[in-house]
């Protein structure tokens, strides 16, 4: 089972090297760098660097037998969508996430968004993922709790939004896109409840196409709890050929 979601010192939030998970595991790894356009966190764009990724890929894969893929987390932002498309139009990749991190103002993860107010910040930003889907080519529907992350949420709170979510993961299904199991939500920040409920929708929508991930930016948190996010697939009958 692949991690899917990964950060190298090619994001702007992570210093990790490839050799980092490579001297760890044995199998291949794909690593999903950050491209963010006016990140409110960081005041800039986030762009990989994509000739200089693309060459340290080519010279490790040498040294490691091609077992590294390239991808990228698109950071959609719908003022930018034309300079999106027009970064991703001549350039290759593996995989490709799709998220939404923030609203222009604020990273969905901000301390301050903790202070607003709760119902609003969510049906924000579930609008905006809804929105992003078909908007670019991606594979995955990455951490779709992102959102509302910061936020205490119970199930039962989760369940006054289940008309849009069941809206946004049939237009997840219907673009091909997988819904990603990602385990820094479930099991670092204790949202595995969430993606219970989730997954439950999702299956019940007729998904055959999953994605694991550990949304990892150092080598602790690679491959997070993959034996539970095992037990949690085989719960759900989710077969190895549905997983990406």
């Amino acid at each position: 089972m692949r991690d899917n979601h990964l950060h190298t010192h090619f994001s702007y939030d992570s210093d990790a090297q490839f050799e980092d998970y490579l001297d760890h595991y044995t199998g291949d790894i794909v690593t999903t760098e950050h491209y963010d356009l006016s990140n409110p966190y960081t005041k800039q764009d986030d762009i990989p660097d994509y000739e200089a990724y693309s060459q340290e890929i080519a010279e490790l894969n040498k040294k490691y037998g091609n077992r590294i893929k390239k991808g990228i987390e698109i950071g959609y932002y719908q003022p930018r969508e034309a300079d999106i498309l027009a970064f991703l139009a001549d350039k290759e990749f593996d995989l490709k996430l799709l998220s939404v991190h923030h609203n222009g103002t604020n990273d969905y993860l901000d301390d301050e968004v903790a202070d607003m107010d709760k119902d609003t910040i969510i049906q924000e930003y579930l609008d905006k993922l809804e929105y992003a889907i078909g908007r670019v080519e991606a594979d995955v529907l990455a951490h779709f709790d992102y959102g509302f992350r910061i936020f205490d949420l119970t199930v039962d709170d989760l369940k006054a939004y289940e008309p849009q979510l069941k809206r946004i993961f049939q237009k997840m299904i219907d673009y091909d896109l997988a819904f990603e199991l990602n385990s820094k939500s479930m099991y670092l920040y204790g949202k595995e409840d969430l993606y219970r409920y989730a997954l439950g929708l999702v299956k019940d929508l007729g998904c055959h196409k999953y994605s694991i991930g550990s949304d990892g930016h150092k080598l602790e948190h690679f491959r997070l709890a993959f034996d539970k996010i095992q037990d949690l697939l085989d719960e759900f009958g989710i077969e190895e050929w549905e997983i990406l």
